[in-house]
């Protein structure tokens, strides 16, 4: 799903093919695959908090690991294209979350009301102004700011606890998976790899053959 709204967003942003990505079909497709991402990387967290060994410095480790990656996400951003560079998206949203989540772990149910709480927040923030600078990781950004890619805390850490709720609820339950497609678990596997390769991939493709043909 994120493969296939890149390709739209590519196809649009470079002026190859003009896509009205705020046609509401598109709007709600890239809105629930940015959820689904989020809500398996809650899911994800529980399921690694499961077979953790050594406490919270694997979390921060993890934090630490995709904190370094969002660096360099937006420093190439800022290189090219430089409009609209990225500088809180959906990685730097996970790496925050990777040191926050674990706070939550104990909390059961309660998540749930919790993640009401920050997606309601958020959507109130998000439709507010602030002269403010540096509000925009929490949701509240002033009216010049624009990225290509963002995910603030609020309200999207709330879709994390639903993640984690689920993952304690559902997923550490002893269930046969049997059947899953090797392609598919090898996606599962490598998914930061997939999200970081594929954009240079798509992107270079496209420019190759706009310029050839």
């Amino acid at each position: 799903m994120m493969v296939a709204y890149h390709i739209l967003f590519d196809l649009d942003y470079l002026g190859i093919a003009d896509i009205d990505l705020h046609w509401l079909p598109i709007l709600l497709f890239q809105r629930t695959t940015g959820s689904l991402f989020i809500l398996v990387a809650g899911i994800s967290m529980v399921l690694s908090e499961s077979r953790n060994r050594e406490g919270y410095p694997r979390h921060f480790r993890r934090a630490v690991i995709l904190g370094a990656v969002a660096a360099c996400i937006t420093l190439v951003t800022w290189i090219y294209p430089h409009e609209r560079y990225i500088t809180f998206g959906i990685i730097h949203f996970l790496a925050v979350s990777a040191l926050i989540a674990p706070l939550f772990f104990r909390l059961g149910r309660y998540n749930i009301a919790l993640a009401l709480i920050a997606i309601a927040a958020g959507l109130v923030l998000n439709g507010m102004d602030t002269e403010a600078q540096w509000l925009f990781p929490l949701g509240l950004a002033n009216p010049g700011y624009t990225a290509l890619d963002y995910y603030p805390l609020l309200p999207w850490f709330g879709v994390i606890l639903l993640g984690i709720y689920a993952g304690q609820k559902l997923f550490l339950k002893e269930i046969a998976w049997g059947g899953m497609p090797g392609w598919l678990t090898f996606m599962g596997r490598n998914s930061l790899a997939i999200y970081l390769i594929h954009q240079p991939v798509l992107i270079g493709i496209m420019l190759a053959a706009k310029t050839l043909l």
